[in-house]
């Protein structure tokens, strides 16, 4: 028995190490915390159903909650001691779980290593494959390096994904916890017009995310304040999301939900839309800009600690 990790397989030691754990998140009515659109806001679930979240005859939102996306384009390392100018980048992956508060986010340079960041909660870390001879082959290992200084700018960015951001809005509205447990929270939300567009703010962490939806009711962008390690204070950041489909042509129609091929962001065929094009600013500096080639929800998935990772090995 092996078990899919992010970048490679793992044998049955790590499903004996991490039994027991909510680690894994599939499509089914009893996989934690859910909200029917009955019970909120009715803007709210029509931007939830938009977007693709809603799900069962109970009209549910909760059952769609770990995302990831593959793009390509020039990104700014936030990360780092001092920003610099946009490089390339060649593949993007970015995976979020919202029940987890969870992200691991993958990419390559044409002339630069793979490189993997991890957060979950509050613990941060960084994951290299490389590869060990052994007397049956080359086996294909994993290291971990602490990293829990960027918990909080990692935890900081999971909130910019807009079908997080809507989920987390909905889940506010009936006042639930964004978790695999069932439990009461108290998060404030808001609603209300600008220029036109409906808004919707949620604190998350202390944190403050605003996001501004488009004509079809998607999210156009999502704005919120970041602590840098280059310093200077807390920076305004805004996500902008644009070319919203799911199948092969510009679906904003439900009837083509079914335009399935080589040209679908969708790669589950599940009805969930993404947006084509991604781009983040800084203070008016654009640091992220993909276009977006595949995308899909629920995803096998797991975050375990990088202890356990270790123990694996």
């Amino acid at each position: 028995m092996k078990v899919m990790f992010k970048g490679g397989f793992f044998g049955a030691l790590l499903v004996a190490v991490a039994s027991g754990a909510a680690v894994a998140q599939g499509p089914c009515p009893q996989c934690g915390s859910q909200t029917p659109i009955k019970d909120i806001d009715k803007s709210i679930a029509e931007a939830a159903l938009a977007h693709g979240l809603v799900r069962a005859i109970a009209q549910q939102i909760g059952q769609m909650n770990n995302y990831e996306y593959v793009g390509a384009g020039t990104m700014v390392d936030l990360e780092a001691p001092t920003l610099g100018a946009a490089v390339p980048v060649s593949r993007y992956v970015y995976n979020a779980h919202q029940q987890l508060w969870a992200s691991r986010l993958d990419f390559q340079g044409a002339n630069a290593p793979r490189t993997i960041r991890v957060v979950k909660g509050n613990r941060a870390w960084d994951e290299t494959w490389y590869e060990e001879k052994a007397k049956l082959g080359v086996i294909r290992k994993l290291k971990t390096a602490p990293a829990d200084s960027m918990a909080k700018l990692r935890a900081d960015l999971l909130w910019l994904q807009p079908h997080m951001f809507i989920s987390h809005v909905a889940f506010a509205a009936a006042k639930k916890c964004m978790t695999a447990e069932v439990k009461a929270c108290d998060v404030k939300w808001s609603k209300g017009e600008e220029n036109g567009r409906l808004f919707f703010t949620v604190e998350i962490n202390g944190q403050t995310y605003k996001g501004t939806l488009d004509a079809n009711k998607r999210l156009a962008s999502i704005e919120a304040k970041l602590t840098l390690p280059s310093g200077g204070g807390p920076k305004s950041i805004v996500a902008k999301y644009s070319g919203w489909r799911t199948g092969e042509g510009d679906t904003n129609e439900a009837k083509n939900l079914a335009a399935y091929g080589d040209k679908s962001l969708d790669k589950f065929h599940n009805g969930t839309f993404w947006p084509e094009f991604i781009v983040y600013e800084l203070e008016g500096q654009k640091v992220l800009d993909l276009k977006v080639s595949e995308g899909w929800n629920n995803p096998y998935t797991i975050f375990p600690e990088p202890e356990l990772l270790a123990k694996a090995q």
